[in-house]
This record gives structure tokens, C-alpha cells and sequence, in this order.
């Protein structure tokens, strides 16, 4: 099977210029949708408007191409619409404020900057009448958020989400230290990182609110379901970098000087163990393969004892995973990669039932996953 990256610079408008052809990705988890995606869309679209935020065209293509009612609908497929709007309105947002002021605009290239919108961020969602933010373009969106989960979220659920957003906030900041310095991360490092810049448990933080069960602290925080935690995030988020390999690829063509920091695992095993890119590409997926495996792994053993709060949540990360996979291979996120040439990427993948290797990876900031205690 042939692996690698093809580039077409004469491609014609609506096909691809760069094409990503995947290993077999193991993945025997079932992949589900929720019914009402179309439903939540126009909700999350009628919100973002009522707010009077200018959108400009491109960054109105850019959030119906985010999918976040396909993107949170195949985490909790069955959950009850109202509440699930909830969460799609919060990722629709977080994925606008993670283009502007992440990834792009003013603030991703100033740490101050971003440090003060982040602030103004957390005191909200701690108290939504703290009145910190900044008079920008997400204050009233944000506060509006805040408000809806402290009215559903019982407070260690909303504890647990302004947690999650604070370690995403650090994890932004701890890529910013990176392109300041124009350095690509150690994979030991990247490998634990992930999770928090992919904004992993501000994500599954919803799930529980939504859910209206309360789990548990000495559940939530016992070590093999922090691992299987984890492992689920972590998994969702280097498959990310796979889907998102093709649009960095076509945005570094296009950029006069391109940064030496690469921030996806591809590149970063590239740079580390001195590969080829078809052999980067391999080493990627089989890493993403023996996370799956952990992840079925660590379920076994969390689900016999878990209370019906830890249940829902583990069969949402059980959702995860799949949906993830099946979202990111078709989001226009990654086969637009500017908002003004759909179709320039394409991404393809195979599956297979056969399981990788058991065994952790040699990178010790995640080996404990494999503890034999967990």
C-alpha cells in the first residue's frame, strides 16, 4: 500500500493540490450521529448572529465547515437536543477563538495579549458577572455561556470545566514558547501536551453537564480512569494532526518563510528520528493504533466497577475516538485550508481490525498508561 503526500501545484479550483494518503488506522470502535444535526447547525448559527458579531466571509465558511454539530453530535449521539446545544454552541465558539486568536490574528503571535483574553475567559466562566473581559468580539457569546452551564452544571462540573480551560490555555501558551523560539518540541513532551492545546478536557467537560450526572470525585480521579481519559484525548488529538497535516503542508507552501517549529506528529517524528515522510506518516498512525488498543484496554477494566455517571462518560469517550476519525476525514477545517479553496486537500484513510502490538511506546511522559496498577 502506498503511504506519502502528493503535491499538484496545477490543480484546477475545487480539486486537490495536496493529497495525504494514510496508513491502515486500527480502530474497531463504532462510529454513531446524532439525528438532529442539521437542527443544531441553524441554532448555533442563529446564537453566533444574535450576538451581532461580523463575521466576514471567510470566517462565516470556516465555522459551517468546523462542523460542530457533527462534531460533538458523534461524542453524545443520544443526548437529549436542548441540552446538546449547549455544547455545540460552546465548540462553534472555542473553534472561532481558537482560529482568531490561537492559530491566527493579533493575539497568536502575542503571548500578553492572549494572556489577557484567556483571563477574562476563566474569571467569566468561573463567575459569569465578574465583568474581566475585554470588550471584544467574544464577550457577550462567552458570558452568555457561562451563564447557561452555571444554571445546568452542578459546581465541581463547573469546576471541572474552568479546569479544562485552563489547562488548554497553558497548553496554547506552551505553543506560543515554541514559535517565539522557532523550535520544534521533543516528542516526550509533545506526547503529554497534546491533550491540553487540543482543548481535550474543556471538550468532555460538557459531556457531563450535559448529561446531568454528577460522577463521582474518587471515580473521576482514580488512575485508571484519568489514564483511559487520557489516552482518549490524546488519541482524538494526534489523529487530528494527521487530518490537519495536508493544510499545514499547503499553508507552509504559501508562506514567504516558513517557521522551523512543527506542530504535529508527523513532523515532529520527522525531525526527531530523522525520517522520510511516508515512514513519519507509518510511525504516526501506529502510534495512534497502540492508543486505540490502550484505550479498549483500560475500558475493560473501568467499566466493571463504574457507577452510571462513569459509565455514560466512558461510552462518550468510546464515541470519541470513532467520531473523531469519521468528523476530521471530511471537515471542510482541513480540506479548505484558507476558507477560499475548498477541495485543496484531501486526506485518505483505510481501517483494519487488526490490532497493533500491545506494549507502551517508548515515550516515557506517557508510559504510565501502561501501568500494570491501573
Amino acid at each position: 500500500m502506498t503511504v506519502g503526500v502528493w503535491c499538484d501545484s496545477t490543480a484546477a479550483p475545487g480539486q486537490a493540490a495536496i493529497q495525504v494518503e494514510l496508513p491502515p488506522r486500527y480502530c474497531p470502535l463504532p462510529a454513531a450521529r446524532h439525528p438532529d444535526e442539521a437542527r443544531l447547525a441553524q441554532r448555533t448559527q442563529a446564537w453566533i448572529d444574535g450576538f451581532g458579531i461580523a463575521l466576514t466571509p471567510r470566517q462565516q465558511v470556516r465555522m459551517r465547515g468546523n462542523d460542530c454539530p457533527g462534531f460533538y453530535g458523534r461524542i453524545m449521539p443520544t443526548a437529549p437536543t436542548e441540552r446538546l446545544q449547549l455544547a455545540v454552541d460552546w465548540c462553534t465558539l472555542m473553534f472561532l477563538f481558537d482560529d482568531a486568536q490561537c492559530d491566527e490574528g493579533p493575539a497568536s503571535t502575542d503571548p500578553h495579549q492572549f494572556t489577557t483574553l484567556a483571563a477574562g475567559i476563566l474569571r467569566t466562566l468561573e463567575t459569569p458577572t465578574a465583568g474581566t473581559l475585554t470588550g471584544g468580539l467574544f464577550d457577550a457569546p462567552v458570558q452568555d455561556l457561562a451563564r447557561r452551564t452555571h444554571q445546568w452544571a452542578t459546581p465541581v462540573q463547573a469546576r471541572r470545566g474552568v479546569e479544562g480551560h485552563r489547562a488548554w490555555f497553558f497548553g496554547v501558551l506552551w505553543e506560543f514558547a515554541h514559535r517565539l523560539a522557532d523550535r520544534t518540541p521533543a516528542l516526550n513532551d509533545y506526547a503529554h501536551m497534546r491533550q491540553h492545546t487540543a482543548a481535550g478536557t474543556a471538550t468532555l467537560a460538557f459531556a457531563e453537564i450535559i448529561d446531568g450526572q454528577e460522577i463521582p470525585a474518587a471515580e473521576m480521579e482514580a488512575p485508571a480512569v484519568r489514564a483511559l481519559t487520557e489516552v482518549a484525548i490524546t488519541t482524538a488529538a494526534l489523529d487530528d494532526d494527521l487530518f490537519s497535516y495536508g493544510k499545514e503542508l499547503w499553508q507552509a507552501a504559501r508562506t514567504p518563510t516558513p517557521s522551523r517549529c512543527r506542530l504535529n506528529l508527523p513532523d515532529i517524528l520527522r525531525t526527531e528520528r530523522h525520517l522520510q515522510q511516508p515512514q513519519a506518516l507509518r510511525q504516526a498512525v501506529e502510534l495512534c493504533n497502540q492508543l486505540t488498543l490502550r484505550f479498549l484496554q483500560l475500558r475493560e477494566r473501568v467499566l466493571p466497577g463504574a457507577s452510571q455517571p462513569l459509565r455514560r462518560y466512558v461510552e462518550h469517550l468510546s464515541h470519541l475516538i470513532p467520531g473523531n476519525l469519521e468528523w476530521g476525514l471530511r471537515a471542510d477545517r482541513y480540506t479548505n485550508p484558507d476558507g477560499h479553496h475548498p477541495g485543496a486537500v484531501a486526506t485518505t484513510a483505510t481501517f483494519t481490525q487488526t490490532a497493533p502490538p500491545t506494549g507502551p511506546p517508548p515515550i516515557p511522559s506517557i508510559a504510565w498508561w501502561w501501568d500494570r496498577a491501573l
